[in-house]
């Protein structure tokens, strides 16, 4: 398997998107309270400013991010290997059927059955990060000061979102990750890249198509 694979940002129709997609958005909509105000949701995405994130071809931003007890964990030190590397906005977000604990465990017979090293990234300190693994299985690195969030799938300010959904309230100015989800070759160049909004959720069976495994055949 040799094409590339990039997702773009804004929701693909529903004949398009997988079952699994499908069914994770809407449990994230419900999970977070936000299941009646779906059309609201629409416009407060518009009014979000994000930032630019990298593109299938690009060569992958270098970073050095501290995970569980302070370990730090290199792009270079990934040299040689595919990785997947997990962005969201928070740890300890949602639950198993939706949010942040349901994509980084869509990901796991990645991780654990076919091998491929997983990284999932969030602004949450280093401290959370151990316990983070503990739920998820997967190993997760701190970027406090999101230069990486930013470099590769983009940041939001994810008080506002919250505002504009009336889950939170005069939380404008807390920026996180977006949502996202990038896939390095072993040369770490970009193969894959997808972001999106925290209410959304990436293609599991494309993240596997851009390293070769699973499904490879969409036509």
């Amino acid at each position: 398997f040799d094409r590339d694979v990039e997702a773009t940002p804004e929701p693909r129709s529903t004949n398009t998107m997988s079952a699994f997609t499908l069914s994770a958005s809407h449990a994230v909509a419900k999970t977070a309270g936000l299941r009646a105000k779906t059309q609201a949701g629409s416009s407060v995405r518009r009014a979000v400013t994000t930032k630019a994130a990298v593109k299938v071809g690009d060569k992958a931003p270098d970073f050095a991010l501290m995970g569980e007890g302070f370990e730090v964990t290199k792009l270079s030190d990934l040299k040689g290997s595919k990785v997947v590397l997990a962005f969201f906005p928070a740890a300890f977000s949602g639950d198993a059927d939706g949010g942040c604990q349901c994509q980084l465990q869509a990901l796991q017979s990645i991780a654990k059955t076919d091998g491929v090293k997983v990284l999932g990234i969030c602004k949450d300190q280093p401290f959370a990060m151990g316990a983070w693994k503990q739920v998820q299985g997967i190993d997760c690195l701190s970027d406090w000061s999101l230069k990486t969030c930013e470099a590769y799938v983009g940041t939001l300010d994810f008080g506002e979102f919250l505002d504009g959904l009336d889950v939170s309230t005069d939380f404008k100015g807390y920026m996180a990750s977006r949502r996202g989800c990038v896939v390095l070759d072993e040369d770490q160049k970009v193969i894959y890249s997808w972001n999106g909004m925290p209410d959304q959720l990436p293609d599991t069976t494309e993240i596997q198509a851009a390293l070769g495994i699973g499904k490879t055949d969409f036509a």
